[in-house]
């Protein structure tokens, strides 16, 4: 009878915790057309529970499941360099449905969070990058708790050619306590502390770097000229694009005042020497392969790629731009202020 009695009771603790793990279990299904079979990756960046998990595609289907007591936001990263933002929440399931051939198509059914995101993606599809921002800040406002609030405050505002630093800033106070101890969050605000040391009208007090040949180039060699700071990736189009376009820049100023550095974010050293030896770049080129870790990166404040800053013979921050025209615009018109200040000196 006590044996039959601890039997019972035995299955009963793990009903129970198997009920309890049904209630914490979140589920995702996918269908991707155009994908038949492979892997794809499952980042979860949440200090707590970081990790990355595979999910196996069998004949473009897929099924995922994720244990939380919390909502958690997954970087699903798909062949191809494919990705798609979900978010996990406990009892729920969601369903993925994309196309490889038009992928920014996507959908995303099931869930708060995720329902709330496909809504906002619908309704903005068509919206100028303005009124799309203006968009993120009344979701924000009027939902001050969502984590989907701080990955929209990413996306539009951060991750752009143009990031909106007040702008980050201002949407961030709108934000509950909570939201802004978010792990995203708290890294806009650390991305923020950085562009604030380095940006318009500021003054870089220096930097360090080491060249293709070995040697560091720092803010003050180049003393009495206005410096063009270029941060870029061989593995993006836009920068290699951006670095010959350059080239010819530094061709055309040659007789000005003014010198190229030339920032790499690589971190592959073998791949960036053999571009340095097979690619013709302007000089100065350097890379310290650390990244989007870089000391010089965080210096600067930059959180897109490619980014442009143009510092003045003192080093002050005169530009922050990711177009060449309005560089060589600034640049001229710096030229232009230059030579009439010396000409009314002789007077």
């Amino acid at each position: 009878m006590k044996r039959t009695t601890s039997i019972i009771l035995t299955l009963l603790l793990l009903l129970t915790v198997a009920c309890k793990n049904g209630e914490q279990t979140f589920t995702l299904t996918g269908s991707i057309k155009g994908l038949t079979d492979g892997e794809a990756l499952v980042v979860i960046p949440d200090t707590a529970h970081a990790r990355i998990d595979t999910i196996r595609i069998r004949d473009g289907q897929f099924t995922y499941t994720l244990e939380t007591d919390t909502t958690s936001q997954l970087l699903l990263v798909f062949p191809g360099g494919r990705l798609c933002t979900v978010f996990a929440d406990k009892q729920t399931e969601t369903e993925l449905h994309a196309d490889t051939a038009d992928w920014e198509a996507f959908t995303l059914e099931g869930g708060t969070e995720n329902d709330a995101w496909q809504r906002f993606r619908d309704s903005t599809r068509t919206m100028s990058p303005d009124e799309q921002r203006a968009a993120v800040k009344a979701y924000i406002g009027n939902h001050p708790f969502s984590p989907l609030g701080a990955h929209l405050l990413n996306v539009y505002y951060a991750q752009t050619p143009e990031p909106d630093y007040a702008g980050i800033e201002e949407n961030i106070k709108l934000m509950s306590g909570k939201l802004q101890d978010n792990p995203l969050v708290q890294e806009l605000q650390r991305y923020l502390e950085d562009v604030v040391k380095a940006d318009t009208g500021k003054y870089v007090s220096t930097f360090r770097i080491k060249n293709k040949h070995g040697k560091y180039v720092n803010a003050y060699q180049y003393g009495g000229k206005y410096l063009l700071v270029t941060f870029w990736a061989s593995w993006q189009p836009e920068g290699l694009e951006l670095q010959k376009a350059i080239m010819k820049l530094k061709e055309e100023k040659k007789k000005e005042k003014v010198a190229f550095v030339n920032v790499s974010l690589d971190t592959d050293k073998q791949a960036w020497e053999d571009l340095q030896k097979r690619d013709s770049l302007p000089d100065e080129q350097t890379c310290d392969f650390a990244g989007w870790e870089s000391t010089v990166v965080k210096r600067f404040g930059v959180t897109s790629l490619p980014q442009m800053v143009l510092l003045s013979p003192q080093r002050r921050v005169l530009l922050r731009s990711a177009s060449l025209d309005e560089v060589e615009a600034k640049l001229d018109s710096s030229f232009r202020k230059d030579k009439e200040r010396e000409k009314s000196k002789r007077r």
